[in-house]
């Protein structure tokens, strides 16, 4: 199952990579390959059922501070 979803990929990357090199754009180069990454991370964890922390517990960790220090200034 992993090896058909990570064909699909490379099929996906060889249509689209020629369509990026073209305009020479570095930023939307390292963009695309961050999500890729980022997609076929969120693929083998769902396959291998891998359990994933909620984004939610980061957000709260960067809450948490910045409302005591509001808190304490107002």
């Amino acid at each position: 199952m992993l090896i058909f979803f990570l064909v699909i990929a490379a099929v996906c990357v060889v249509i689209d990579l020629p369509l990026l090199r073209r305009r020479r754009r570095r930023r939307e180069l390292l963009v695309w390959f961050m999500f890729w990454a980022a997609g076929m991370g969120a693929v083998v964890c769902s396959l291998y059922k891998i359990n994933v922390p909620s984004p939610l517990l980061l957000v709260m960790l960067i809450y948490k501070p910045v409302n005591s220090l509001f808190e304490a200034w107002f």
